[in-house]
């Protein structure tokens, strides 16, 4: 498994919508908690998304927190002690 195919089928779900007050684009990833960002444009919110979205991997692996399986693709997670 590839974090890079995981990471790119979130991002896939990722969801955007342009705030009419101040016109940047909101994106977030449903099933993420805590992943959403905000940029001028479309790829700099999924950039900043993209980001995020490995820190928080990163955090829940290393906690041995699980994290949701997407299109059949698991991340494994270590047993802490």
């Amino acid at each position: 498994m590839a974090l890079s195919n995981y990471m790119n089928a979130a991002l896939d779900r990722a969801v955007y919508r342009i705030d009419p007050e101040d016109g940047l684009i909101y994106g977030e990833i449903p099933g993420f908690d805590g992943v959403s960002a905000k940029g001028k444009t479309l790829i700099d919110c999924r950039e900043h998304l993209s980001e995020l979205l490995e820190d928080w991997i990163y955090f829940h692996v290393s906690r041995g927190i699980p994290v949701p399986i997407i299109d059949g693709i698991e991340v494994p997670i270590r047993e802490v002690f």
